[in-house]
């Protein structure tokens, strides 16, 4: 028999068994029972005319959540799984009283599991984001609790503004536009009364101040602005304080994604002008340019851009943005790049090492140029990644020549002396076995192995990831 059959023949057996009892009796049992299931005596105190916003007894699970989240000891990397396990159970019983018609219940609770949380937070490791996780977990019961329940709009603004702005974790600081169903016009007005005079109250933004408060009030005032206002509002909000390049980005980015290019590029030439150089602005003006097919202003700006700090990232930008009229800006491109200081040293632990030609082998391998690369890591050095990916497309057409690259590759991870880089200096000697099969030197290598071994004798781990590659 399936189960769903056993139980429903179950159910039936005690329907037909509980319609035979006298109401006293069964009313007896229905009172014993609630003396342990607090949302049973609420359902029932509902049925009996009660108001569902004061008939739930929370007390059960604000202990629960108490018990939960409360915390008088550091909980570590290894105890903060468990812990937020226990965290969401509590906030699943929490959910739970939505369904059962107490929106309201569970909205209140909702907010002391956040007051919780923020007193808990210094407390558990959050490597893993355990903490954000909960909180958003908080806030969604929340959301979807006010919006099935009967909230006062002013209080409920007050809460959401006044949390929002005593936060150190960021709680309610996204509220809008999913709250302002719930809010009203009521609400939202007083929500915009706290924020604008929270926003009033700060002082003028210095250069590079990173206020914790500045940035919350900030951040609240936009939100209201974007969703009350459009574009316009938000950029005089975002106006108000200009202290750096990144300021008038954030106002020009927001024109742009309404298609107000023009008015962006304003701007955009006002922040270059007022502010040292910031090559997002650069970029952004660039795009703005290339969308109205000004190639060669585009041009100007990245290749200022490239200028400034030369990267296989500015390049490529460079090359997309001036299409038909790159290779004159590549001829520039390279000749700065071949004036880059060049470097000899490779494979070696000496840290801040010159990067020597790297662009120009990044730009040259991403162009397919691969003899132009190498020639170029050749003349004036690169990276030790790039002298790897170099060596191993060169394996296709001269092996001679990446061997001694892949040795000394090998020779630096055995260097670090752990296993993990044992490991790839193995699978390093591996490669380099294979080329020196393909140049019939098979007995170099065997050399070389049984000289690295007798070098190296003392390194026993370094032994067994050797014979795990099944080198000689």
């Amino acid at each position: 028999m399936a189960v769903t059959d056993f139980n429903q023949q179950a159910d039936q057996r005690l329907h037909e068994f509980l319609r035979a009892q006298d109401s006293a009796w069964l009313a007896e049992q229905l009172l014993t029972a609630t003396r342990t299931d607090p949302l049973l005596r609420a359902r029932l105190e509902v049925a009996a005319g009660a108001d569902a916003g004061v008939a739930y007894d929370d007390r059960v699970l604000r202990a629960g959540l108490e018990r939960a989240i409360e915390i008088y000891d550091f909980a570590d990397y290894r105890s903060a799984d468990s812990y937020f396990r226990d965290v969401d159970e509590a906030l699943d019983a929490v959910d739970g009283l939505i369904d059962a018609g107490f929106p309201d219940a569970a909205a209140s609770l909702a907010e002391y599991a956040l007051e919780l949380l923020e007193e808990a937070a210094g407390l558990v490791d959050n490597s893993d984001g355990g903490l954000r996780v909960a909180i958003d977990r908080a806030e969604e019961i929340h959301l979807v609790a006010c919006t099935a329940g009967r909230p006062d709009p002013v209080e409920l603004a007050e809460l959401l503004a006044d949390t929002a702005m005593a936060s150190d974790y960021e709680v309610f600081l996204n509220v809008l536009p999913d709250y302002e169903p719930v809010l009203g016009l009521t609400g939202l007005a007083r929500y915009r009364e706290l924020v604008e005079q929270a926003w009033r109250d700060l002082p003028p933004k210095k250069p590079d101040e990173h206020s914790h408060r500045r940035f919350v009030v900030t951040h609240l005032m936009e939100r209201l602005a974007e969703c009350t206002g459009g574009a316009d509002a938000l950029v005089e909000v975002l106006s108000r304080d200009l202290t750096s390049g990144y300021d008038v980005l954030c106002i020009a980015q927001r024109l742009c994604a309404d298609g107000r290019d023009d008015e962006a590029l304003d701007w955009l030439a006002r922040g270059m002008t007022e502010f040292p150089p910031d090559p997002r602005l650069r970029t952004l003006a660039a795009a703005c340019h290339v969308r109205a097919d000004r190639r060669a202003e585009a041009g100007e700006l990245l290749w200022k851009n490239f200028n400034d700090r030369p990267s296989l990232d500015a390049y490529v930008s460079l090359c997309d943005a001036t299409a038909e009229q790159f290779p004159i800006w590549r001829d520039r491109a390279i000749e700065k790049l071949l004036a880059q200081p060049a470097t000899s040293a490779r494979f070696t632990s000496t840290p801040y090492r010159p990067e020597g030609r790297s662009t120009l082998v990044e730009v040259l391998l991403w162009e397919a140029d691969a003899e132009g690369a190498w020639q170029a890591a050749m003349d004036g050095g690169c990276r030790d990644d790039l002298w790897l990916q170099l060596a191993r497309q060169r394996a296709a057409i001269n092996p001679p020549d990446s061997i001694p690259i892949l040795l000394l590759a090998a020779d630096q991870k055995i260097g670090h002396k752990n296993r993990d880089s044992y490991q790839i200096a193995a699978d390093l000697l591996a490669e380099a076995g294979a080329l020196f099969a393909r140049c019939d030197r098979s007995e170099d290598f065997e050399s070389h192995l049984t000289a690295l071994r007798s070098t190296h004798r003392a390194k026993w781990a370094l032994r067994e990831e050797l014979n795990r590659a099944g080198l000689p």
